[in-house]
């Protein structure tokens, strides 16, 4: 009898070592699949937001050109401003194929893809004033702002759970 008993301690450091993984109880009782439709559904819905946006961009912008060229290119440049690192956020964060199987993985995967975005924005911000003469200001960060107030009014309208 004594030579059938295991020894789990063991086993679970040569898991972790031939795995590379540190699984704790909660991560390893969800299972990869619910991870993935999840995510596949949560993509959707913020390329759903990304579309909504990118509709209001084209009608500010259209808006601005009364008021003039200068106006409605600065307009277009700052949904551009917006759009496109929230667009890398998105496809980075949640259209990776390759599912993150713990929360570590995944809480990485998030930090990288925000981390990213805020790179982008900075650098489309720098090279926006840098390379772009003339420039409206305010027709610039207004379209800005308002496409980030939209974004949190669909996120709040779109995750609304109810309770």
């Amino acid at each position: 009898m004594g030579g059938n008993a295991y020894n789990l301690p063991a086993i679970w450091a040569l898991f972790r070592l031939e795995t590379g993984s540190d699984l704790r109880k909660g991560e390893a009782e969800q299972a990869p699949a619910a991870v993935s439709r999840h995510q596949r559904r949560s993509f959707k819905a913020f390329l759903r937001i990304l579309q909504v946006q990118a509709v209001l961009i084209l009608a500010v912008s259209t808006a601005c050109l009364l008021l003039g060229k200068v106006e409605a290119y600065s307009a277009l440049l700052g949904g551009l401003l917006y759009l496109v690192p929230n667009l890398y956020f998105t496809l980075r964060a949640l259209g990776n194929r390759q599912v993150a199987t713990t929360a570590r993985g995944v809480l990485a995967n998030m930090y990288a893809s925000e981390i990213g975005k805020m790179m982008l924005a900075v650098g489309l911000f720098t090279s926006t004033f840098l390379l772009v003469q003339p420039l409206s200001p305010f027709s610039l960060f207004g379209t800005f702002i308002l496409l980030q107030l939209s974004g949190w009014m669909l996120h709040l309208r779109l995750f609304n759970t109810g309770s």
